[in-house]
């Protein structure tokens, strides 16, 4: 697991691209299940055990540490790298089930759960209206966490209405990467 890091980039369900080498220079780089599993990353969570045994059988997700629900992680805990989710805080309050919610919604709780001061939201899908409730429902529970989503251009305005969300452009992104190196 990764330790208190500043920035943290969830890779969602949409593919992307972006270098995510350069995600990576900024700190760490989470999956959501297998949907961007020609690339190679630190973590990447699952809940669906088909997902599970298609990113075990990739060479791409061979050093990626595989994060699933306790449910599912018993029945692989034997996997080298197959790793259990750690409780979070408030998923019932959440209204959340980490067995049944997407796996980009998992990303970010897994990115919440190391308190950082800005996650970055790349390829997220938030266009079904109940995977933006979610989103903007962990932003607001964690109001001192910026949410900043990446997208191209015509530029969407989903996470404006929080004050802790914007959206901003693949090259502001960048930008902002070149910034810290």
């Amino acid at each position: 697991m990764p330790t208190k890091n500043t920035y943290i980039s969830v890779v969602g369900a949409l593919p992307i691209s972006f270098d995510l080498h350069e995600s990576m220079n900024i700190g760490p780089v989470v999956a959501s299940s297998n949907s961007n599993k020609s690339l190679s990353f630190p973590y990447a969570t699952v809940n669906s055990e088909q997902n599970l045994q298609d990113m075990l059988n990739s060479s791409n997700f061979k050093h990626t540490k595989l994060l699933c629900p306790e449910e599912l992680f018993k029945k692989y805990l034997f996997f080298d790298g197959v790793t259990c989710l750690p409780d979070f805080p408030g998923l019932k309050t959440l209204e959340l089930d980490a067995n049944r919610c997407s796996p980009q919604i998992l990303s970010l709780l897994l990115s919440v759960y190391f308190n950082p001061k800005i996650i970055f939201l790349l390829g997220y899908d938030i266009s079904n209206p109940e995977e933006l409730s979610r989103t903007k429902r962990i932003a607001i529970s964690h109001p001192h966490i910026k949410f900043m989503y990446i997208c191209n251009p015509p530029r969407t305005y989903q996470l404006d209405d929080l004050e802790n969300g914007f959206c901003d452009s693949y090259i502001k992104y960048q930008e902002f990467i070149d910034g810290k190196k």
